[in-house]
């Protein structure tokens, strides 16, 4: 019964000493807050005079320089093969129909950017493609949307999109939008 008690006593004060030891206490970095500067540096220091540093750091040579390589979409060589299955026609008589209202849907997002002249540029290449109908600009701040069609369904939305992949337009996505019901 002894050896038990001495036992249990050395490792309740070992653990008693442990956690004593461990407690958190006040280090010096809370106590140098209260002091006053005058407390920690010398007079002489402080009648110093301060540092200076050169205003006319020149940071160009430091610049790096990323150069881009374009993408081209040649569009003479674009054929309208891609577009089978894509009812061409109907797409070209909502060109002289109103619009009777509006409905939620899907729409094909070819870029967003926040460049205005990328924006038309890309909106150019896709009416010499495939027409000037359903091919929308919407600037949401900070960037120029170019969307394309009107569909009710995400399958052919997303149809769509996969033939603008095969044309190199490999950020285009599927988004709901509010598209236009025509007459």
């Amino acid at each position: 019964m002894k050896k038990i008690d001495l036992i249990y006593a050395l490792i309740s004060s070992t653990l008693i000493l442990i956690l004593t030891y461990c407690s958190a206490q006040p280090t010096v970095r809370y106590e140098e807050k209260d002091k006053k500067p005058s407390d920690t540096v010398n007079e002489t220091e402080i009648k110093k005079e301060p540092l200076k540093y050169d205003e006319k750091f020149d940071i160009t040579p430091f610049r790096t320089v990323i150069n881009l390589p374009e993408k081209k979409v040649e569009i003479s060589n674009a054929s309208n093969e891609i577009w089978y299955q894509y009812n061409v026609k109907e797409s070209a008589s909502n060109r002289t129909k109103k619009i009777k209202g509006t409905t939620n849907g899907f729409r094909v997002q070819v870029i967003a950017t926040d460049d205005l002249d990328e924006a038309n540029k890309i909106q150019e290449e896709l009416k010499a493609i495939k027409g000037s109908n359903e091919i929308y600009s919407v600037f949401e701040p900070p960037f120029y949307k170019i969307l394309l069609g009107d569909f009710k369904t995400s399958d052919e939305a997303n149809s769509l999109r996969f033939k603008l992949n095969q044309l190199g337009y490999a950020d285009s996505k599927v988004v709901k939008s509010t598209i236009n019901l025509f007459e």
